[in-house]
């Protein structure tokens, strides 16, 4: 049986995939982002009436929400089997990386791989969450929105806010391989 907190995780899930506040849904749904918040966190059940509004607002059927297979609490990525995503900084940049960790829906933590070749720079979207970086091998100038800049070697690790975006650079004559570790109400897509 769904129990309302599984219910509510469901929601929220959707509402950070859909990259929606409280207050947006609220206004969408015209319920208070209270009560959503509350059914969100379990700690009310919606009425069906109330379902139907919030899932519209979220652009869902409300039977996606209240079926009986339940979301996965552990995801497995397999060495042999890893994703890597393809595309470009906000400079055009061309991006590998691989993806280690998906994530868990309604979770906030995901974990990716990259190989950065000497003299690559690219600039990255600012983006609500934290990262925090370890640099594996090679040499990597990690410099924030904000202007500040650090240089990490193999083993170090710098962890911060996405908000202003960052860039990372290979200052080095070899590859850097950087583990990043990407905590942010909105997932990456994968």
């Amino acid at each position: 049986m769904l129990t309302k907190q599984e219910l509510g995780r469901r929601l929220r899930h959707t509402r950070f995939e859909r990259g929606l506040t409280l207050k947006d849904v609220a206004a969408r749904c015209g319920m208070s982002a209270t009560h959503i918040s509350e059914v969100e966190r379990g700690k009310t059940s919606p009425t069906i009436g109330a379902l139907q509004r919030i899932s519209k607002a979220l652009g869902e059927d409300p039977s996606y929400f209240v079926r009986e297979d339940s979301l996965p609490n552990v995801t497995i990525s397999r060495g042999t089997k890893r994703v890597e995503l393809f595309g470009s900084d906000k400079n055009g940049v061309p991006l590998t990386t691989a993806i280690l960790s998906p994530g868990l829906p309604g979770g906030t933590l995901q974990v990716f791989a990259t190989v950065i070749a000497p003299g690559v720079k690219t600039s990255l979207h600012p983006r609500i969450g934290e990262l925090v970086v370890l640099c594996l091998r090679g040499m990597l100038r990690v410099t924030v929105g904000t202007g500040e800049s650090h240089v990490l070697r193999e083993g170090d690790t710098m962890q911060l806010r996405l908000d202003d975006g960052y860039e990372r650079e290979n200052v080095g004559e070899d590859e850097a391989e950087l583990l990043a570790l990407v905590a942010s109400p909105r997932p990456i897509p994968v």
